[in-house]
């Protein structure tokens, strides 16, 4: 397990397809990810029965849980991992939705990628975003990525054509989380 404060990320397993799934055919959800039709359960399941393998040394896949409850409400990783160049390209959802909004994204980006720069050894991660998703832009931000460029019309999502933003954040890169305010 690789812990957090609020969260820990664990391996997924076979019993979380039916979350995994649910998730994966939240069109709230899925507006935002590049993954735009529906899912069957089937394909979800190779998916699951893929990643508990785990035997692509080029990805993690990662399930996020509360600490409190030990409840399982996302999931995140890397792929495309390059070992010659230490690179990696990050993703993540939260995937339950009373659980959106609360920062536990921004803490479970902090913890994979304090994971991937210190376990890993990866010198730089990136990721994409869709110029729409000012809330995960945000996220991004306050962890420390930075906008790398942008590809203008790349994607066609609810009848338009939208922009994707390239993100990076560099090993030293990475900020603390800032502690909670404290009512006067």
């Amino acid at each position: 397990m690789i812990r957090g404060e609020r969260l820990y990320l664990r391996a997924i397993e076979r019993d979380d397809l039916q979350r995994c799934h649910d998730w994966i055919n939240d069109e709230e959800l899925t507006a935002t990810l590049a993954q735009r039709y529906p899912m069957s359960l089937a394909r979800e399941a190779d998916w699951v029965e893929r990643v508990t393998r785990g035997q692509d040394p080029s990805e993690l896949n990662l399930a996020i849980c509360l600490e409190q409850g030990d409840r399982h409400i996302g999931n995140c990783g890397l792929v495309g991992i390059d070992r010659d160049n230490s690179t990696a390209t990050l993703g993540i959802m939260i995937g339950e939705r009373d659980c959106r909004g609360q920062g536990l994204g921004e803490e479970a980006v902090r913890v994979l990628c304090r994971y991937a720069f210190d376990e890993l050894n990866l010198h730089k991660i990136r990721l994409d975003v869709y110029a729409t998703n000012a809330g995960a832009m945000k996220t991004y931000e306050h962890a420390g990525f930075r906008k790398e460029g942008v590809l203008r019309e790349e994607v066609f999502r609810q009848g338009r054509y939208i922009d994707v933003i390239r993100m990076g954040l560099l090993r030293g890169e990475l900020k603390a989380a800032k502690p909670p305010r404290r009512a006067r």
